[in-house]
Order: structure tokens, then C-alpha cells, then sequence
């Protein structure tokens, strides 16, 4: 009775082990929540979003705000109603960007803003405070350079200047006009 006993009693030790064994293998092939990648439905969705995005060193490099987001699994893509971003520079001031809409693909690390778009950066050690307006633009989030080939109006105090098609490091702040530039500058009181 005592090895019938004991037989058993391994038996059924086997038996929960190669269970468990198969259970744990075949838990990694299939989700236990299926995702339609096909489906152009958004499969979450937030209102009041804010999220900061840091390097390997924990500095901050952007923070993103958006009254509502809504994730697309078709295309890896976040569709953003009134975004706000800040993108952070170790010496200068933070770029501040709004817009009405935005689109961020996650893959690329880029992003799309339309619809009244203003970047933003205040005075800083002697600069003045620049101010950009355009309709759209695309910022690459993880080389920080935005570029638009609609009409931009970019003010510096007095300073306006006028072009279609731009591109700005904003880690530098150089800013390159592409086409039909015009402008009114005001030379600097020397008296």
C-alpha cells in the first residue's frame, strides 16, 4: 500500500510539473487579450494626459501634455487633441510648443502638429524671448529639429521675419529659412 501510495502521489507531482512546464511555454505565444492590428479603432484611449520622456541619465528631455490622446495599434501611432510640448536643453531655456491636433508615431519618435501651431522660448541670458507661428510642422523628438514647409512668421522682440519652410535645432536654436524670406529688423540703439 505504502508504494502504491507513493506511486501515486509522484504521478501526480509529474503530472502538475509537465503541466505547468507546457502552461508556462505557451503563455509567451499567446496574449490573453488578442489586438486587432488591422482595426483603425483606437484601443485606448486618455483625457489629460502628461507624460515626461528622460535619457539614460534621468535628464528630462521632453514633457508632453494633451487634453485627450487616443493610441492606434494599426500603426503605432497617438492622435493628440490640444497638445503642448516642452523640449528641455541643458543650457538654454525649454521650447515650448501648442497646437490644436497632433500626431505622434511612437516607432519614430516623431511628431506631427497642425492647426495654429506656436513654438515658444523665453529670454535667455541676453537673447530675446522668439516666438514661431505656422500651420504645421514635424518634430523629430529624438534628434530635437523641427522642420515645416508651410508659412512661418518667427518674432523677436521688434524683429519680424517672414519665409516658407523652416527648420530649427532645438538644442542649438539655429534656424534655417527656406524660401521667400522677408523681413523688418531693427538695429540696436548704439548711441
Amino acid at each position: 500500500m505504502g508504494k502504491l501510495r507513493f506511486l501515486i502521489i509522484a504521478l501526480l507531482i509529474l503530472g502538475i510539473t509537465l503541466f505547468t512546464s507546457w502552461l508556462l511555454s505557451n503563455l509567451g505565444e499567446t496574449p490573453l487579450v488578442k489586438s486587432d492590428k488591422t482595426s483603425r479603432e483606437p484601443d485606448y484611449f486618455f483625457e489629460g494626459f502628461d507624460a515626461t520622456a528622460r535619457d539614460k541619465l534621468g535628464n528630462i528631455n521632453y514633457r508632453l501634455e494633451a487634453q485627450q490622446l487616443e493610441h492606434f495599434p494599426y500603426n503605432y501611432s497617438m492622435r493628440l487633441e490640444k497638445p503642448y510640448i516642452e523640449v528641455f536643453n541643458k543650457l538654454e531655456r525649454p521650447w515650448q510648443t501648442w497646437a490644436e491636433k497632433g500626431t505622434f508615431y511612437e516607432n519614430r519618435r516623431l511628431m506631427t502638429l497642425t492647426g495654429k501651431v506656436r513654438i515658444h522660448r523665453a529670454a535667455n541670458n541676453g537673447d530675446k524671448a522668439i516666438t514661431l507661428l505656422t500651420d504645421s510642422i514635424t518634430m523629430d523628438m529624438k534628434r530635437k529639429i523641427a522642420k515645416t514647409s508651410a508659412d512661418v512668421e518667427i518674432t523677436s522682440g521688434e524683429d519680424v521675419l517672414n519665409a516658407t519652410g523652416m527648420k530649427i535645432d532645438l538644442k542649438t536654436g539655429h534656424i534655417e529659412l527656406q524660401s521667400k524670406v522677408k523681413g523688418k529688423y531693427d538695429l540696436p540703439n548704439t548711441k
